[in-house]
């Protein structure tokens, strides 16, 4: 069975109505990582940084007080490519899911590489949407958020909530909760693929 990689990421976002700087993208600045091994769930690696915003480094500071980031903080903080070369060494290709929950961890690196000039380590096959599969798991018409979900499954959550390596710790306790409770991943690419279907033919 492939090993799991748990992701998440914090990132830089523009809510201001106007003022937003020609070609301005989400940066990340935290990295938190879990690698659990998929026969027995046994915890293989971790990843815990801070990564400076190379591109609109003046625009991160709402993000970094939403997340709780300092100055101080942000001055230990690695490049982007550092912590690429960081996350590829935690996955193997067809061998790890890049897990993640919700859709815009893996959008915020795509184009973080795009914009650096790098190839993205990460294969969109190996990547699992865990919000969709809970959704879809529940027979739930919204996506559920991370909290209530652990919540839902009686996860004995730990940390801060908005904290990169917290939230990617909490999002492998529930994917570990779910797969004890008999959620498959084989059933939940099958559905995605009759959902896509059924959408496809509307």
């Amino acid at each position: 069975m492939k090993n799991f990689l748990i992701v998440d990421f914090e990132f830089t976002m523009y809510t201001k109505p106007v003022g937003r700087p020609n070609g301005l993208f989400s940066e990340i600045i935290e990295v938190g990582a879990v690698k659990l091994t998929g026969e027995d769930f046994v915890c293989a690696g971790k990843l815990q940084d801070f990564v400076k915003p190379h591109f609109y480094p003046k625009q991160a500071k709402e993000a970094m007080d939403f997340c709780m980031i300092t100055e101080k903080d942000m001055l230990k903080g690695i490049t982007f490519p550092q912590m690429v070369e960081k996350l590829s060494a935690l996955y193997e290709k067809d061998n790890t899911y890049f897990v993640a929950w919700g859709d815009s961890d893996y959008k915020v690196l795509q184009r973080g590489c795009e914009r650096h000039k790098l190839l993205n380590p990460i294969a969109f096959s190996d990547y699992l949407d865990l919000a969709e599969a809970y959704k879809l798991w529940k027979h739930d018409e919204k996506t559920t958020g991370l909290k209530k979900a652990t919540e839902e499954q009686k996860v004995d959550t730990a940390g801060l909530w908005h904290t990169a390596f917290d939230d990617a710790n909490n999002t492998g306790k529930l994917l570990v909760a779910m797969l004890k409770k008999g959620w498959s991943i084989e059933a939940y690419l099958a559905a995605k693929e009759e959902l896509a279907a059924q959408c496809n033919g509307l």
